[in-house]
């Protein structure tokens, strides 16, 4: 692991329902010095952001979810009622690409993807949210 560290204690939200790929992000986000909560479907993901009083930064999110509610549902929720909280997409579904431009400001990440891309990603947005709130 490259050794890339956060000066911010911000929060992400891993949302990813393979255990493996959900502890090694997980572990790898919190080693770059992220607070980070974990949950196994954008279901599980909606309740966290709905019923606790952590704040979240970053959704970290899978597109292809079991449950009720995929990446796609989960993102569309966050835009509509935390229009402010940053969304990160990995994983695709053929075609889907215009709909994740307009649920996230980069796209997805392909999956598999390199640790490392994720917090590149991270930061990317973090600092256009800085600047923007800036202005």
């Amino acid at each position: 692991m490259t050794d890339i560290t956060t000066s911010a204690q911000e929060t992400i939200l891993v949302v990813e329902d393979e255990v493996i790929a959900r502890m090694v992000i997980s572990e790898y986000l919190r080693h770059c010095g992220y607070k980070v909560v974990e949950a196994a479907n954008a279901d599980e993901a909606l309740t966290i952001l709905r019923h606790t009083e952590i704040n979240i930064d970053v959704v970290f999110t899978v597109v292809q979810l079991p449950g009720t509610v995929d990446g796609f549902g989960l993102a569309t929720w966050i835009r509509k009622n935390r229009p402010t909280l940053d969304v990160i997409l990995t994983g695709t579904i053929p075609g889907a690409a215009k709909s994740a431009a307009d649920l996230c400001d980069e796209g997805t990440l392909p999956k598999p993807y390199e640790p490392n891309l994720v917090t590149d990603r991270i930061r990317r947005l973090r600092a256009a949210r800085a600047a923007h709130s800036r202005r």
